[in-house]
C-alpha cells in the first residue's frame, strides 16, 4: 500500500504565507510533502529544489508542480540533505514535529511525529544546514507548541542561529511558530573563513565554546557571551595563551580576530571524570604535572584562577592541558598551587582509597610553607609528598 502524503493544513498555509515573502535565488524545499511550499516558492524564486523521503510524495508534488506550470522546480529522492549538494538563500522546512504516541500506525508517525520527542528531525537537519546555506542564506520552518518550544530554540542557538517568530496561529490544543532563522555573526564569520560542522559545546559564565572543522581538523572556538557585560575579555584570553603557549601551557592557539579566538580541540577527559576511575599509577603522573604547570604560573606571577576547584579546567590525555585563562591575571603573590592543593585536599577520601596518604595537617602545612616562600625546595616537597 501506497503511503498517502501529508496534506496541507494550518502549519503548511501558515508557512506558505512566509515563503511568499522571502522566497529568492535558489530555494531549498526540504520534506516537500504535496509540493505546496516549492510551488509557492517557484513564484518568486529563480529555482527550487524539493526533496522528500517518501517516493510517492516525490512523485505527487512533481504532478502538482506540472498542474501549475511550475517548471523551475527540480524534485528528488532525499532524507533532509543525504542528497543535496547546493548552497541555497533559502531553505524551507515543515518538519514531522509531534512527540511519538504509542501504538500510533507507522504511516501517521512517518508523516506527523518528529521522534520520541518530536524535535529529533530538528536537531538533524540543524546540526547539517549551515553546510547548505549562502552567505546571507535564511531558513523558514514551522513548528507546534506541543514539541517543546524551548527545546527548539535551544537547538537552533547551539548550532550557531539567530531566529525570530514571523507568524504564529493559536489552535485548540496548540500554537505553531513560524521562524526566521540565519547565522550570527561568530557562525557567519567562521563559514566565510571554511569552518564546517560548527556547533555549541559549552556555555560559561562570560564565553561560548563552539567546536568545527577545518580542514578536516577539530577545532574549539571561544566567543564572548552576547549577553556578557565583559569588556576585552575574548582578548585578552587569546593574549594570555599566545605567551603561555611558549611555556608549553594551555591549548594551541590558531590565530585569534576581535571576537573570537581559535585553538586546537583538546581530546580527553576531565579531571572530575579522570579520579575516580584511574589507579595510583596513572593518577600520580597527572597530579605532578599539573603541580609543575602551576609551579611554572607562579613563577611567572600570573594567577589563573579557580585551580581550588578546576573540575572543568583539566583535560587529561597523554598531554595534560590545563584550560580557560579568561580570569587570568598578573599578581606579586599568584597561589596556583596552593590552589591545586586545596582541590587534591579535597578530593582526599578518592586519592586515599587508591593508595595515596592525604593528611590534611600535613599539606596544609605544605601549603603555607610554600606560600610564605614559594621557593623549589618548598615546592619539591610537595612533590615528594605524594610519593
Amino acid at each position: 500500500m501506497k503511503i498517502p502524503i501529508y496534506e496541507p493544513r494550518e502549519d503548511s498555509f501558515l508557512l506558505r504565507d512566509q515563503v511568499l515573502k522571502y522566497a529568492k535565488g535558489k530555494v531549498l524545499d526540504i520534506g516537500t510533502g504535496s509540493g505546496i511550499q516549492a510551488i509557492a516558492a517557484s513564484s518568486r524564486a529563480e529555482n527550487v529544489i524539493a526533496v522528500d523521503i517518501d517516493p510517492y510524495a516525490v512523485a505527487f508534488a512533481k504532478s502538482q508542480a506540472a498542474v501549475v506550470n511550475a517548471r523551475n522546480i527540480r524534485f528528488k529522492k532525499s532524507d533532509l540533505f543525504k542528497n543535496v549538494k547546493d548552497k541555497f538563500d533559502l531553505i524551507i522546512f515543515n518538519p514531522p514535529y509531534l512527540p511519538e504516541q504509542k501504538g500510533e500506525p507507522k504511516r501517521l508517525a512517518r508523516q506527523l511525529s518528529g521522534g520520541k520527542k518530536g524535535y529529533e528531525i530538528l536537531e538533524r537537519f540543524f546540526s547539517q544546514a549551515n553546510n547548505y546555506l549562502e552567505k546571507e542564506g535564511k531558513i523558514l520552518i514551522v513548528f507546534s507548541s506541543l514539541t517543546n518550544r524551548e527545546k527548539v530554540d535551544n537547538i537552533i542557538e547551539n548550532n550557531g542561529f539567530i531566529y525570530k517568530t514571523v507568524s504564529t496561529l493559536k489552535l485548540a490544543y496548540e500554537q505553531l511558530f513560524v521562524y526566521l532563522i540565519e547565522r550570527n555573526d561568530i557562525l557567519k564569520r567562521l563559514t566565510e573563513l571554511g569552518f564546517k560542522d560548527i556547533k555549541k559545546l559549552a556555555k560559561g559564565h562570560r564565553g561560548l565554546i563552539y567546536t568545527a572543522k577545518l580542514k578536516n581538523k577539530k577545532i574549539a572556538v571561544k566567543t564572548k557571551l552576547p549577553e556578557s557585560k565583559a569588556v576585552g575579555n575574548i582578548e585578552r584570553e587569546a593574549e594570555w595563551l599566545k605567551f603561555l603557549n611558549q611555556k608549553g601551557i594551555g591549548p594551541k592557539l590558531l590565530f585569534a580576530e576581535k571576537d573570537f579566538f581559535c585553538y586546537e580541540f583538546v581530546q580527553g577527559e576531565f579531571i572530575k571524570d579522570f579520579l575516580p576511575k584511574a589507579d595510583k599509577k596513572k593518577i600520580r603522573p597527572v597530579l605532578i604535572e599539573v603541580l609543575r604547570q602551576c609551579y611554572i604560573l607562579d613563577k611567572l606571577k600570573i594567577n589563573k584562577e579557580e585551580m581550588h576547584h578546576p573540575i572543568k579546567h583539566i583535560i587529561i590525555n597523554k598531554k595534560i592541558t590545563l584550560l580557560d585563562f579568561e580570569r587570568a591575571k598578573r599578581t606579586l603573590k599568584p597561589g596556583n598551587i596552593t590552589q591545586f592543593l586545596q582541590y587534591i585536599m579535597s578530593q582526599r577520601d578518592v586519592l586515599n582509597r587508591k593508595g595515596f596518604s592525604i593528611e590534611s595537617k600535613k599539606f596544609i602545612k605544605l601549603a603555607k610553607l610554600y606560600k610564605e616562600s614559594p621557593i623549589s625546595s618548598n615546592y619539591n616537597n610537595i612533590i615528594k609528598a605524594l610519593s
